[in-house]
This record gives C-alpha cells, structure tokens and sequence, in this order.
C-alpha cells in the first residue's frame, strides 16, 4: 500500500466526531491529503482500515473516562443520580453497594 501516513490520518479522521472534524466532508479530507476521494473508498474496504478505525475510538474513550466519571459522580452528589448510577459507581470505585442482594 502506498501512503500509508494518510490511510493513518483518514482512519483517524473517521475515529472523530463529525461535530469535531476541521474537515467536514470526506471530499475535503481528500483534498487536504491530496488523494481522490475514490482513494478513501478504496482504503475503507481494506482489511485493516475498520480496525484501525476502531482502535482510535478506543484510545479517545480511554482518555475520556475520567470525565466520564466525574460526570457520574457530579450527577450522583447533585441527588439527580439513580441506585444505578450509585452502583455503577461504586462498581467502578472496586467498593460494594450499600444496600443487601436479595
């Protein structure tokens, strides 16, 4: 395969929220990469475009899990948390839930 630094960024590109993309539009990226955008559809079909794709959106969800739980936390001291979220919570925390399993 040739350009493999830009089958990288593409599949990078895809691992983003469209809201968060500096290029909105498949065509634009293309542009930017200087590929056509049949080049893109090529590379999504190849064998290793969708996992990389997805290995992006797992490193970008590990980084978010501190907010994420400190969302849940927030919601949870605000009084506005479900016995779920507490447990979720605690689950999370490596702590048991306060109440007794029936």
């Amino acid at each position: 395969m040739r350009r493999i630094p830009e089958f990288v960024e593409f599949a990078k590109w895809c691992a983003t929220p469209s809201w968060s993309r500096e290029e909105k539009t498949q065509k634009e990226f293309a542009e930017l990469i200087g590929v056509s955008q049949d080049t893109l559809g090529d590379w999504k079909k190849h064998p290793n475009f969708w996992p990389l794709v997805w290995q992006f959106l797992r490193d970008r969800m590990q980084e978010q899990i501190p907010d994420v739980i400190e969302g849940l936390y927030g919601k949870i001291a605000s009084g506005k948390g479900s016995a779920g979220d507490v447990q979720l919570f605690l689950r999370l925390a490596g702590g048991e839930s306060t109440q007794s399993k029936k």
